[in-house]
């Protein structure tokens, strides 16, 4: 948003609106991110969990002995 963008919003709808506007606007941009981060960590975390649940699947496999 720019400045003028914000001017105008101010002048057409009153200070305590437009402000209110804004700051939700970057309370959410910011959210955005923030959730964006927490799911790409969470794939990574399941990704991790995944290839040791695999690596562990073969090595049991491997030292088990045959009957």
């Amino acid at each position: 948003m720019q400045m003028d963008d914000a001017l105008s919003l101010v002048t057409n709808v009153g200070f305590p609106a437009g402000l209110c506007f804004i700051l939700l606007r970057h309370i959410l941009h910011t959210m955005e991110e923030k959730l964006d981060k927490l799911d790409f960590s969470l794939h990574e975390l399941i990704q991790v969990i995944q290839d040791l649940n695999d690596n562990n699947s073969s090595s049991s496999k491997s030292s088990k002995p045959d009957e």
